[in-house]
């Protein structure tokens, strides 16, 4: 499977994803549709790559245990590929989400009558630093707490791990 739809993920990939954004526009209008697709396409591919990475990494040693028991392929999946690549996959979902966001506002730049970017389309067009600042601010605050959610969502579903993380953790 990933002989076949790796290569082509990775020539999109090299796509710049704003330059999908006149494509969107024509096929799909301008309202909210192409600014979610616009977001849907920068935010996957760091998604999956650290998928990708994660279940390439996996120890070999697991998954021939997993064999010996005779676990079938959705439950090595799901018992041995998922566990092992998690670390992975939640930092690729990290850096998308940070990626969200920066497409968010960029969609919003270029078309868009209410939202953060709007906000600071219109504050820099009436030539108003505080309007722009506040959204600069805010956009910083919201990265900030949708941030620190993922982290505590990594270290919930992270906690089985004997990891150098989460030794720090445990020291008074």
């Amino acid at each position: 499977m990933e002989l076949i739809l790796d290569p082509s993920f990775q020539a999109l990939r090299a796509i710049p994803s704003l330059a999908w954004v006149p494509l969107l526009l024509l096929w799909l209008g301008i309202d909210e549709a192409p600014k979610l697709v616009l977001i849907a396409i920068g935010a996957f591919f760091p998604v999956y790559m650290g998928t990708v990475s994660g279940i390439r990494g996996v120890d070999r040693k697991l998954i021939e245990v997993a064999q010996l028991y005779r676990l079938r392929r959705p439950a090595l999946a799901y018992r041995v590929l998922l566990p092992a690549a998690l670390p992975s996959l939640l930092t690729g979902l990290r850096n998308g989400l940070s990626l969200a966001w920066m497409f968010m506002v960029a969609a919003e730049l270029i078309a868009a009558s209410k939202g953060l970017g709007y906000l600071l389309s219109d504050g820099r067009e009436t030539s108003r630093a505080d309007i722009v600042l506040a959204a600069i601010v805010l956009l910083a605050v919201l990265g900030k707490i949708s941030d620190r959610l993922m982290i505590k969502l990594e270290s919930r579903l992270l906690s089985w791990r004997d990891s150098f993380a989460n030794s720090v953790q445990d020291l008074p």
